[in-house]
This record gives structure tokens, sequence and C-alpha cells, in this order.
């Protein structure tokens, strides 16, 4: 066989076999391969060959083996650990694919847990250990350098790549970079990978070129190493590995420059390239002809290591949430494909002096091919082969037999970081049961079977079509080409810049720097601009003592012709928008994509938001525009009703929003036909000016929208008060809505309010995710969004975690503080310098806190402030209760899971709230009881999606009817319903019984009543009863649902008996309990209550009142139709609402007003692999 083997290899280089032969002849050469590593296969190889093929065939246990790697291991309670290890296997059961003894010692352990956790828990965390122990090796010194040594006399060299923590910080990545370092020094190291993640933790792509410059200098520390250790005379051998997308280009940056330095032309170094990126092919091309020309000048060679890439799975999830194009290939037949045609433009001689190449693959075919590649081409000293420690060592043995030289890639972890190996083995896990990957069907494969037929084919199509595949990057995005959105075309969510691609970089630097700022903005009103005296400064966040741009306030004479004005526009119909705005909201969309840099600009200086962040912003105006645009349309809204405009409409949006929440306000009451005054916050006045000049543009006429900036005083409460202001729409502080209703009881106020948010992280969470997520939610846009995180709720055991508590300190202190106009800056300015409360959370500790990490000012910029974390945050304190907005983070003790939830909730908001947990018992708890409107699991609490996350929250952080803004039931508030006739849409209820009781109480209304109960019982079951995702993004769950709201009380003294009992209806069906109140002597109204099991009370609307002040922690919200000021205001101020909407027969539109909306996220996947629910 060795000498078959050897006739082939000199054959191909004499003969120069056509690539048509060199792939029939790759396929003879990998079968004897194949038969002589069976022969070479030991028995303990063949034992896990064994339990590897029957995994295969075992779902369940393939996916215990999963859960039990990432979460058992993960708590530091032996008791946690081992509850968790017998609910996965209560939940997976026992697999099937381990022989019968493992399986024993498996149930073994369950029971025993129960009694001696802490020796059992540490049994099974070393038969993990040891079970690994092929693919990850263990770093202590005496053991690794006895592998080496080993390796060596096999002729098998070692490529280390250093695993442990998450890098989230700078501190961690100078350990891991020093770690390296020390390797370097050792003897017996002579290679070693890195990412540029693992020596960097602040990679921002889009300040591209400051980023390089700061990966550059721990590069330039470890060349030095391997210069100043070398082995046999030669330096020590760094290698770039590639991850990420994302890190593409800047790796091969930062290799090419630091290696164009003098100071290292004479060291060889080494990247990774991976053939399922289509950018690859050029990326090589590009590294080749550098290499060439360094090679030229006196330099050394490089190394290039070829690989298929093994992050598929996050790339594509990643995609899908942004909306953008999957990076990678979309088949694996284009990967293998590339794979060849890159080791073909490698092999060429004329480089092979320059370029060395290293064929990273386990797939038999491959690995012949290019042995037999580098033959033809007469380069077999610069073509190397490279396999995976521990994966299939007996092939490795007969390769290398074949081949010469071989190089191993081996992972290395301390035993006290061995958690962090699990992302790996979970890849690798991946790698072994991928149905189409060559090692799925090596374990049991023989030549000629079907799954060697099968890899057989794949591979002769992939070397056939190599030459077809297409180079382009998959990534395509242009933000200088304008976006221009169809009428009609079906919603998708507007993806964000993808700020990976140059053109976009280049974009937005060009849009930055031909910003407009006009000297004065003044008032628009009646169509016309005009320039009123009074005027005030707005400032540069970024730059608070520069005056930026000067705004007009309008003056009483102003408001009332605006007013006069947007009612004439109502009367007399003119240009009103009505129920066909698709053509118009699709010119909006399209001048907003065209206007995206523009705008960017804009909310940059104006409110001091960092690029990326105001990016979101006018993808979020985009959604809303084009979600609205139908929002009166929805399957069955109309049934027997039609609606009509509440009238002239108040937007008061707020400055951390500026663009997208004044957008999408604006946009709603526009859709449902009324005029719109939009009052700017004074803090951003420049940005609602540019989006009214977009809305003006695009056809919207400008007597329908007004543009009004008014002082806080007299004026401004003139506006909001007067008789023809039908509704205001305000997103700010829960005082500021209390503030508005004082003035005007009868307000129609659409309100999000307040927020006091928290994430509750528990010992069963992976730590690094969560601190990433933590911070992301607590500090992005320095902590000023109004679903920011500024609580943790930590579980005991990571609150006394030094480990934990290190790397949260770490990576909040790494994020780069600094001006908005700073592409690198993430910590931006506050809008205005810290009032009082903002200044107590960055300043002033209470008893039993301290500093985790102290904010500070910077640049002594009163509006710029690093970020800060307090310890000891208690139940009673003043910074748990109060919304500071800004870049601080308050840390929780919670004793257990139970207790953090009852923290959580035990709040007067209810707007976003998060859980980070790997244990689904904890989930599913929490998901039932947590009282917030928007919940997250295991991610961010920021960065609501339109549709696919509407917004909005419960308790205190919603006045108004409630409905989420981006949601479906938006626009519906913001419109007058009258019943025309019957509801024809329905199906028979379950309440069968009691509607004949109403019936026969009722005769002359049963027609009414039994339309009622069918419509109610069809959008109970169609819509109200069900979760909704129609977004249904890869990778997550974004769950709309509803939730039967808390006690009604129903104040029947203006409804007939009719009415009263389509409310009894409604609630019943809802599951709802209310309690009715009448006039004393209303015996229909009494009989109907007690028929629907409902208390009731005879009492006069005074002493209804009066009661109300008493009993309103009993309540949520009041029923009623024309309730007095007095009920109002009394309601009011103890925090309920007055829902005085019609009754309808609609159950789409009356079931609305006893149910709150909720919308949960969750993150599906652990590193890109979907989890699997049984």
């Amino acid at each position: 066989m060795k000498d078959e083997i050897k006739d082939r290899l000199n054959r191909v280089s004499a003969e120069q076999w056509s690539d048509a032969v060199l792939a029939e002849e790759a396929v003879s050469l990998a079968e004897e391969i194949l038969v002589d590593a069976k022969k070479e296969q030991g028995l303990l190889e063949r034992y896990e060959g064994w339990k590897m093929h029957r995994m295969l065939g075992d779902l369940d246990g393939k996916v215990f083996t999963f859960e039990m790697a990432d979460q058992v291991f993960r708590p530091r309670s032996e008791w946690r650990a081992s509850s968790q290890f017998r609910y996965l296997l209560e939940r997976r059961g026992v697999p099937l694919y381990l022989p019968l003894h493992e399986r024993i010692a498996l149930a073994l352990a369950s029971f025993f847990s129960r009694v001696v956790p802490g020796m059992v828990m540490s049994a099974v965390t070393a038969k993990m250990m040891h079970e690994s122990r092929k693919v990850v090796l263990r770093g202590e010194a005496g053991f690794l350098d006895r592998h080496i040594v080993k390796r060596g006399k096999m002729g098998v060299r070692l490529n280390l790549n250093l695993l442990g923590e998450a890098i989230l910080g700078e501190e961690e990545a100078g350990r891991r970079l020093d770690e390296n370092i020390e390797r370097l020094e050792s003897e017996q190291c002579e290679y070693i990978s890195v990412k540029i993640s693992s020596i960097f933790s602040q990679v921002n792509v889009l300040a591209f070129e400051d980023t390089l410059e700061r990966v550059k200098v721990p590069l330039r520390q470890l060349y030095r190493a391997a210069q100043a250790n070398p082995v046999g005379g030669r330096p020590k051998f760094v290698n770039l590995d590639m991850e990420e997308y994302r890190d593409l280009h800047l790796t091969c940056r930062a290799f090419q420059e630091v290696l164009s330095e003098d100071e290292f032309m004479g060291l060889e170094a080494g990247i990774v390239l991976q053939a399922y990126l289509p950018d690859s092919f050029n990326l090589q091309k590009v590294i080749t002809q550098w290499a060439c020309s360094r090679r030229a000048r006196g330099g050394a060679a490089v190394k290039l290591r070829i690989v298929k890439g093994a992050n598929l799975a996050m790339e594509k999830v990643e995609a899908a949430a942004h909306g953008w194009q999957q990076a990678p290939y979309r088949s694996k037949n284009e990967v293998d494909a590339n794979f060849k045609r890159m080791l073909h433009y490698a092999c060429e001689k004329s480089r092979a002096g320059a370029v060395r190449v290293g064929v990273g693959s386990h797939n038999l075919f491959d690995v012949s091919y290019a042995l037999l590649l580098r033959e033809r081409q007469d380069v077999r000293d610069a073509v190397e082969v490279e396999m995976l420690e521990g994966m299939a060592n007996h092939q490795a043995r007969a390769v290398e037999k074949v081949g010469g030289s071989l190089l191993f890639y081996a992972p290395v972890v301390f035993r006290e970081s061995f958690h962090s190996a699990i992302a790996y083995l979970v890849r690798r896990l991946d790698e072994n049961t991928a149905p189409q990957n060559f090692l799925h069907d090596l374990f049991g494969m023989n030549p000629g079977d079907r799954k060697w037929e099968h890899q057989k084919e794949r591979f002769l199509l992939a070397c056939s079509t190599k030459e077809e595949v297409s180079s382009l990057p998959s990534r395509e995005q242009s933000r200088g080409i304008d976006s221009i959105v169809s009428k009609g075309k079906a919603f998708d969510n507007e993806p964000d810049t993808d700020w990976t691609l140059r053109a976009n970089r280049e974009w937005i630097e060009s849009a930055r720097q031909d910003i407009e700022i006009p000297h004065t903005i003044g008032i628009q009103v009646a169509g016309r601009v005009s320039y009123p005296v009074d005027k005030e400064d707005s400032h540069d966040p970024s730059e608070p003592a520069k005056c930026l741009y000067r705004y007009c306030l309008a003056g009483e004479e102003d408001l009332e012709e605006a007013l006069e004005s947007a009612v004439g526009m109502l009367e007399s119909k003119r240009d009103s928008i009505g129920r066909n705005p698709d053509e118009l909201f699709a010119r909006i969309s399209s001048e907003l994509a065209r206007m995206r840099g523009a705008l960017i600009a804009a909310v940059g200086c104006d409110a001091g938001k960092s690029v990326p962040e105001s990016d979101t912003e006018v993808s979020e105006a985009i959604d809303f525009v084009r979600y609205y645009a139908d929002g009166l349309l929805r399957a069955g809204v109309d049934d027997g009703v039609e609606c009509n405009p509440l009238g002239v409409v108040v937007v008061a949006p707020p400055w951390n929003f500026p663009l997208a929440i004044a957008c999408g306000g604006v946009v709603a009451a526009l859709a449902a036909g009324n005029a719109v005054i939009l009052k700017p916050p004074p803090e951003t006045v420049l940005t609602a000016w540019r989006l009214a000049e977009v809305l003006w543009r695009s056809g919207v006429p400008r007597e329908l929208l007004q543009f009004l900036p008014v002082a806080e005083d007299a004026v401004g409460k003139k506006l909001l008060t007067d008789k023809r202001v039908a509704g205001v729409i305000l997103t700010g502080a829960y005082e500021t809505a209390r503030l508005f209703r004082s003035w005007k009881p009868s307000m129609r106020l659409f309100a999000e309010t307040s927020g006091k948010n928290s994430m509750l992280i528990t010992a069963a969470a992976d730590p690094d995710q969560a601190i990433k997520d933590l911070v992301k939610s607590a500090f992005g846009h320095a902590g000023q969004k109004c679903s920011a995180a500024s609580l943790a709720i930590l579980e005991a055991d990571l609150y006394e975690d030094e480990g934990f508590l290190r790397q949260l300190r770490d990576a909040t202190a790494s994020l780069r503080v600094g001006p908005s106009g700073d592409l690198a800056s993430v910590v931006t300015p506050v809008v205005r310098a810290p009032g009082r409360e903002l200044e107590c959370g960055l300043k002033e500790l209470e008893e039993g806190e301290e500093w985790l990490l102290k904010p500070r000012m910077v640049d002594e910029n009163p509006c710029l402030w690093s970020p800060g974390i307090r310890l000891g945050v208690r139940k009673s304190s003043w910074f748990r209760q109060t919304e500071c907005f800004g870049p601080v983070l308050g840390l929780i003790r919670a004793e257990n899971f139970e207790d953090g939830m009852r923290l959580q909730n035990d709040s007067d908001f209810g707007l976003t709230g998060g859980i980070q947990s790997l244990d689904e018992r904890e989930v599913e708890i929490w998901k039932k009881n947590v009282e917030v409107g928007n919940a997250y699991i295991n991610r961010p609490i920021t960065g609501a999606i339109v549709r696919r996350q509407p917004f909005g929250g419960w308790k205190r952080s919603a006045i108004g009817p409630g409905a989420k803004a981006g949601g479906p039931n938006y626009v519906l508030q913001l419109a007058n319903w009258r019943e025309t006739e019957l509801p024809k849409i329905g199906r028979p209820g379950n309440n069968q019984e009691l509607l004949a009781t109403f019936c026969q109480t009722l005769p002359g209304s049963a027609k009414r009543l039994n339309a009622a109960s069918e419509s109610y019982a069809k959008w109970w079951h169609d819509e109200f009863s069900v979760e909704h995702d129609p977004s249904s993004v890869l990778g997550e769950a974004n769950l709309f649902r509803y939730c039967a709201r808390g006690k009604i009380l129903v104040s029947a003294h203006d409804m007939n008996p009719e009415c009263v009992a389509l409310v009894l209806l409604a609630g019943q069906t809802c599951g709802v309990e209310l309690e009715l109140s009448d006039w004393p002597g209303r015996e229909q109204s009494g009989a109907l209550a007690e028929a629907a099991g409902v208390a009731w009370r005879e009492e006069t609307p005074v002493e209804l009142c009066d009661r109300v002040g008493l009993q309103c922690s009993e309540f949520e919200r009041i029923r009623v139709l024309c309730p007095s000021d007095e009920l109002r205001q009394i309601s009011h101020e103890f925090g309920l609402e007055v829902v005085d909407w019609p009754v309808l027969a609609n159950g789409r539109l009356e079931l609305l007003h006893y149910l709150r909306e909720q919308t949960v996220s969750v993150t599906l996947h652990r590193y890109g692999n979907i989890i699997r629910s049984r």
C-alpha cells in the first residue's frame, strides 16, 4: 500500500495530471488512507468512534451532551449544579448512545446527587474533563510540556490556542496577552494561534482606523516575544486566527501592516482565511501579492492557513437579527468549491517562496487532493496539512505517513477555566454531527458504502465547480445608493447600517462632514415658516459651552393660529391622509432612507448620540412609517364599525429618541386621519425640524403637520389644555404625564413613561453572556434609554463571586468614553449637565453602598461621564426607586431566584426587564410571572424593534389605553370608533349559558348580545389568547401576547343594561375580574352582575368617587362611558386609568380594554446552534 501511494505521488508530478484526473486520483488516495487509518486505529479509538457513530442516531443524547457541557458546570453551588444535572437527565433521558456501564453510572449519579452532591458533581466534572482531554489540552505546564514532547516524537507539531474567559474588557485582554507571551517564552512551545479579539476587547469596525492602530499594539508585543524566544535558530510562530466576519478585514490589515514594519520584516508569521466566506479568495490574492512584494524586499515568507470555517451557525443568526445578507456562502458546495480554488491559487510555484500554505481539514478527500496538488506543482515543502488535536487521531497518523510533517491545532485550557472551553467543545460537537460535514459520515464509514459515496460525490462536484463559484462578498449594502420603498411591499424591518463595509464607513464620514445646521430654526404654522422674537440657544452635549443653533418659541397668537388651521383642515377634509396612506408613507420611507446620513449627523450633534445609536433611530423611524401605514386596515377591525379622527393631536416626543419616537407619534396620528402639532423637546429641536422637513417634502400638507416649539410655561400649558386638542402623545417622565392630566382631567393622553428597569442574573446564567448583555443594556446611549438597565439583581452566588464582579468592572471600564463626533466613542455625553437625580446617582452613596466602578467627569465636560457601578444597593434604597437616566448601574444581592423575582416585580414601574439563566425551569417561571411590558430572556433589554418587539410598559410606565408603540393596536387607539351595524365575523363562545341568561333578561338586546358574544369569542380565540411572532427571526422568538388586566371597576351609571351586559361578557371572555357599580334600584344591572358572578354595589357617582379614593389599590382601571371630572381627578391621582370609549360589539376593539400587551423576546440559540425543545 505504501509503495502504491509513493508511486501515485511520483506520477502526479511526472505526468502533470489534469485537474479532473487529480480529483479522481485523490479519491483513490483517500480510500487508501482510510483503509490504512482503520488498520492503525487502536482499541480505545475504535470505542470512541463507536460512541460518536451512535450519537449521530441519538438526537436527545446529542442535545443532552451539549446541554450538560453548557449548563451543569456553570453554577458555583454543587447543589445547584446537581439539580440541573438531574433535570437534564429527567428531561432528555439517559443518552442511549452511551454503553451500558456508562448509562448505569449516570443513573446512579443522578440518584446519589441528592444525597452527596459535592462528591457526585466532582466525579461528573472529572469525567467531562477526561472525555474532552484529547480535544482540549490541559494548560498546566507539566502536562502540556509532556504532551508537546510526545507529539514531537510522532512527527507532529502543536499550534497552541489558549482558551479562557470571554474577552470583554482590556484587563482580561492584557492577561490573555501576557499568557500568550508566557507561552512563547516556554521552551517547549514553538507555535501559537490568537484572534485579535482575544488581545483587544474593544473591536469597533465603525472606527476602523482607530481600532486598527490599537490592535497593532498587542500584536507587536506578540511578534517581539516570538523573535526574542527562538527555537532551532528561528523565531517562534504566531498565527492570527479568524472567527467572526466582523474581524476579517481588520485582521488582514493588521497582519500586513505590522509585518511590513522594519522591525518585523524578517519574521515569519501566519494568518487564517475561511473558505466559507466569498471575500476570502480576493483577500488571499491581496495577501499573496503583498507577501511576494515583502519577500522581494528581503522580508521573510508568511503562512496562509486555509480552513472551511467553523462559525457558520453564529454568522447565520447574526445576519438574521440585523436583516443583513449572510456573510458565508449559502451552500456547502460553494464552500467546498472555494476551498479547492484557494488551494490551487496557493500552490502556484511562483508564489511558494513568499507564501507557505497550511491546509486545515479532516476531510480525507481534501487532504489527498492537497497532497497530490502540491506534488504536481512541486511545492511540497511549502504546503503542510493541519488537523485538530484529538479529532480522529488514527486518520492523522495515516496522513502523516503519506504527507510527512503534520501540525495539530490544539486548544489549551487551565483546569480552573475549564468552563471557558464550552464554546469550543460545542463547535467541535456541531462539526462532528452536522449532516453535511465529512466528520459526520466518517464514524462508521467504509470505502464504497453509502456514506463514502455521498462524500465522494460532494468532493467531485466541488472540484468541477471551483472556477464557477462567486468571489464577490455576500454583504453588499451601500448607503450611498438611495433606498426606494415600493408601495404595497410587505413589511419587513429596515436593516441598520452594516459598518463592516468600507463603503458605508466612507459614506457616514462624508455625511457628517456635509451636515448643514441652520443659524435659527423657526416655527411652521398654517403652512408658513416664521421667526418670532423669543428665541433659545441649543448646545451640542459634546461641546456644551458653544451655541449650536437658535430656535424660536411660539407665542399665544401663533398657538391660536395653529389650532385654527388644524381644525380648519379637519373640517374641510382637504388633503386628509385618511384610509389610503400607502403611497404617501412609501414616499416618506424613501425620503427618510435618502436622508439617513444627514439625520444621523443631526441626532449626533443634537442629542449627543453615537453614530450606531443614531443609525438605529433612522431604521426605527422608517419601520414606524411603513408599519403604521395600514394601521387602520388590520383584518376584522372594521367589522360593524367606522372610525373618525380624534381631531387635533399634539405630539410631544422625548429628547433621548428625538427622531424615531417623534416620527412614530406623528405618522401614527396622521395614519388615523388626525391633524398634528409637533411640539419638539427643547434639547433636540433640530432633529424634529429635519423630520418635519422630510414629511413635508414627501407630501404631508404643512397645515396638517405644524411645527410648534413652545416654552414650558403658560403657552405650553395652554396648548395642551385647549379644548380643540383631542389627544396628546407623550413620551416622558411619569410625573410629567400626571402634571398634564392635572391641568386637564379629560385629556386623552397616550403616554409612554418612566422605568426603573432591571436584569435578573441567576447562578445558572452564562456569566460571559450576562455581562456582555448587561453592559450593553446599562450604558448604551449613556444609560439614557427608557429601557436601560439601571439595576442588576444578582443571585448570591454571583454577587459574591469576585471573578464575576471583576469581569463586569473590566468590561464597563473598558468602554470608550468620548464625544459623539468620535466614531470610537461608545459612551457619549448625556444630553445636559446632570440634574439632581443623576448627580446624586453619579456622586453620592447611601449607607452600605460602595463603588465597584466610580464614575468621573471626562475632559472637563459636565455632560460627559464615565460609567459607574454601585455595589450594595438595597431594596429600600433611594437609587433602587429613582430613575436617574444616566450611565450608572446598581447591583442588588438576591438570596435566590425566587427572591430575585420578588425584587424585580416589587416596583411601581414595569417597562422592561430581563433574566439571564440557562435553567429552563427558572425561565418558564419568570416568563409567567414577570410584571413588565417588554420582557427579555438571555439578551439585552434595550433595542426594541417595530413589530418584532412592540414597546410599552405596565404599571406607571404607561398611561392611557396602553397599546404598544410599534404594535398592531397603536394606530387604532388614535381614532374614534362608532358602531354602525352588528359584527359579522364570529364563532360560538364558551359562555352560552351566561349568554342565554342575558338574552332572557334583555330580550330586546338578544341579537346584539349574540353577535357580540360570537365576535368576542372569535377574536379571543384567534388574536388575544395566542402568542404571535410575525417576524420569525432565526435564533430568537419575539412573542407578542395579551395578559388579563387586574381588577376593573365598571361604573354603569351612564350605561344602559345592554352595555352592561356587553362589558360583563367581555370581562368574562378575557378572564378579568370585574366589579360593578350602579345607581341604587337598577335591578337589571344587579341581575346581570349576579348571573356573571360579578360583585356589584349600589351607589351614587359621588359615593363611587369617595370609594375610589379609599379602595384605589384594588383596581387597575375604571370602565365608564361619561365620567365626571371628579371621577377622573380622583382616579388619576391614584393611578387608575379611566376608559371611557364606547362599548362595542366588535371584539377586536372592545376586548383591548381588558387586556395588557406584553412582548417576550427570547434568545433561542447557543453559539448560533438553535436550542431544541423536547
